[in-house]
């Protein structure tokens, strides 16, 4: 029995560890859908794939693209924890302090910034865009180190999720957001 636990563990293991690329990937998708033009920021990670030491220039977000003549940044976070959404990772921000200065510069000169958090709940994923003024409020203003969901659903703009392969209504949010 113990044998099947540790196998158990394993996977899960490599199953959280893709979350975000998985939530990246769904995003990506989305945006081949919308009626919009993007394009994917190249990070370390994707880099890292090619060369043996890579180190990249720290990214504003991970997708820029223009909808209906409006720049639009993108940056992806997601978590399994359902009761909140985690505002650390030890001693890490989960939304690192350059992306959200660099949301605020690219806002302050007219681009659409937001930040999209995905509760990964299996069989039912949700996700929510936040401004980075709202990112940074989170940080500054709220005690703690994780925000209740109850917190993005009174604050936040829910996105709709389309049927599966789990998609997301980008045109609808850019919408709202614009």
């Amino acid at each position: 029995m113990p044998y099947i636990d540790i196998v158990l563990n394993r996977a899960l293991v490599r199953m959280g560890k893709n979350t975000g690329k998985n939530f990246e990937n769904e995003i990506r998708k989305s945006l081949q859908g919308a009626d919009c033009w993007w394009f994917r920021i190249q990070d370390t990670n994707d880099v890292s794939k090619y060369v043996k030491q890579a180190v990249a220039e720290k990214q504003p977000a991970d997708f820029m693209a223009v909808y209906r003549s409006h720049p639009v940044l993108i940056e992806c976070k997601t978590t399994r924890n359902l009761t909140a959404f985690p505002l650390y990772y030890g001693s890490s921000r989960s939304i690192p302090t350059h992306q959200v200065k660099m949301a605020l510069t690219a806002q302050r000169h007219g681009c659409v910034s937001m930040i999209v958090i995905r509760r990964d709940e299996n069989r039912n994923k949700r996700a929510w865009a936040i401004t980075p003024d709202q990112a940074d409020y989170l940080y500054k203003k709220k005690d703690g180190k994780s925000i209740k969901w109850t917190w993005f659903h009174a604050n936040a703009i829910e996105i709709e999720r389309l049927k599966n392969p789990v998609r997301w209504n980008l045109n609808k949010l850019f919408e709202k957001m614009i």
